[in-house]
């Protein structure tokens, strides 16, 4: 019986690094998310709650790169306890993780050596780094691996079905997952009709929220997916140049994707190559990404290497040694960017608390009007008055004018448009800077530099009344403690 339980509850050893983690960055700058992201999903979760989807009250906005996610914060939203629920989900999504990949892996190794691979898996896909950053990515990967193991192992239960229907609107890339399996699976008189009502589901949802947007005036794909990938990304596909660097980016796990499916096809399995390997890793290299602090790929570096595992496992190769070194020396290279992801989580969690944070206590403690910003976040989660995001995930005005460099021009109108005298935006955005701005101060982030667009963010007024009254509010705020008066410089006047 003691056997059985410690089986049972063996896997969750595995989520102790992240608890470990979540304590160092908790003494490192208190609860800070290693990303400024998160706060945009809990302002819109806080918007929801009380009926509008958007930033800014009675302005329509689709800043979340997630259908659902910012649904799931919204119970919650005006609960102090609400700030932190982002991580309450994204432990949970690595327990599940985990557990899944232990007991895999147990059909393969021994519990405790099981355990120490579940361990280096979960520290070579940075699970323990994305719940800190409180993104939807840690259930969105918890997701993948349910469904690739799933599929490895041949055993489609409710959890499968479940994570096929959801993926997608926890984040748009799990449609290059859920819609070929489907696809896969209607070759299968035994999971026909589950497929068929599965892909019915998805495919209505993704829909029908993209003809909301629509019927808001806000395109059919969230402003955040549009700025990330541009605004023409619904008309062509990405230039050859884009995808050569994905996949130099990604190298190792293409070259697994190759090799799994090059292993399917021995196995008598061409179908499973085609649908759950080659169309992925085609699609995820035309339309996902690399990288952002080790968000973007992790779903694919995790569901490629499953079905590998998986295929590698069953072809009889394992048994060559030198092989198997060369493969796990490969993988390790392909996570090195994971790992130092997970390894400076606190720097960047404290790079949020000094600027970020900083910018929204600023605009709502001491200067008390309405902004603009081009890094949104932190500012609109702690905002009492219009925030105006020039960067264009809570604007589509915004998002429509990135494509002119005449900031000067576009930027004033569109602040005057909204009665906004003030901006605080990294000057490495700001093309052109407008002619009638005044230069009010600098707030300089102190080094290491980990996840934040700049070390510096500029301080402007539209007018010389609009500066004094920055002028004024940066001085109290200096005066409030020595790291303040340490990062913030005031110009001369």
């Amino acid at each position: 019986m003691a056997t059985v339980s410690r089986s049972i509850w063996l896997p969750l050893w595995a989520i102790v690094p992240a608890v470990l983690l979540v304590a160092q960055v908790h003494f490192t700058c208190g609860l800070v998310y290693s990303l400024d992201d998160p706060y945009i999903h809990l302002a819109l979760a806080r918007q929801i709650l009380h009926g509008h989807y958007g930033i800014n009250p009675g302005e329509f906005s689709a800043p979340s790169s997630s259908i659902l996610w910012p649904f799931l914060l919204a119970p919650l939203a005006d609960a102090h306890v609400g700030e932190f629920l982002p991580l309450a989900i994204d432990l949970v999504a690595v327990a599940i993780s985990v557990w899944w990949m232990q007991r895999w892996l147990e059909s393969y190794l021994p519990p405790w050596w099981a355990l120490v691979a579940t361990l280096v898996a979960a520290f070579a896909l940075n699970l323990y780094g994305l719940a800190l950053t409180g993104m939807e990515n840690s259930l969105q990967v918890a997701l993948a691996i349910i469904m690739a193991v799933s599929l490895a192992t041949g055993r489609l239960r409710w959890p499968f079905w479940l994570s096929v229907v959801l993926l997608p609107f926890i984040r748009y890339e799990g449609l290059a997952l859920s819609l070929p399996a489907l696809l896969y699976l209607l070759f299968m008189a035994e999971h026909r009709a589950k497929a068929f009502v599965c892909g019915v589901l998805i495919v209505g949802g993704v829909c029908g929220f993209s003809l909301f947007l629509h019927s808001h005036g806000a395109g059919f794909l969230p402003a955040s997916v549009l700025a990330k990938n541009g605004v023409r990304m619904m008309r062509e596909l990405r230039g050859a140049g884009a995808v050569l660097d994905n996949i130099e980016h990604q190298a190792v796990f293409v070259g697994l994707a190759v090799l799994a499916a090059l292993l399917l096809v021995r196995g008598g399995l061409p179908g499973a190559a085609l649908l759950l390997v080659i169309v992925p890793t085609v699609l995820h290299l035309l339309f996902g990404k690399y990288g952002w602090f080790a968000r973007y790929h992790i779903y694919f570096a995790a569901w490629i290497s499953i079905l590998f595992l998986a295929a590698y496992g069953r072809s009889g190769l394992a048994r060559w040694v030198a092989l198997n070194l060369v493969l796990i020396a490969a993988v390790a290279w392909g996570s090195v960017d994971p790992m130092i992801a997970t390894l400076t989580t606190a720097s960047g969690a404290r790079n949020i608390a000094d600027q970020q944070k900083q910018m929204a206590i600023i605009a709502r403690d001491y200067l008390d009007e309405p902004v603009a910003v081009n890094d949104l976040g932190f500012v609109s989660f702690y905002a009492r008055h219009y925030v105006l995001d020039l960067s264009g995930l809570a604007s589509y005005e915004a998002l429509r004018a990135q494509a002119d460099p005449a900031t000067d021009v576009w930027v004033p109108k569109l602040m005057e448009a909204h009665k906004v005298e003030q901006a605080m935006v990294f000057d490495s955005w700001l093309k052109r800077p407008p002619a009638n701005w005044i230069r009010v101060a600098t707030l300089t982030l102190p080094l290491p530099w980990v996840t934040v667009g700049g070390d510096q963010v500029a301080f402007y007024s539209a007018g010389p009344e609009a500066a004094a009254r920055l002028r004024r509010a940066l001085v109290g705020y200096r005066a409030s403690s020595r790291q303040a008066a340490m990062m913030l410089q005031l110009a001369e006047p």
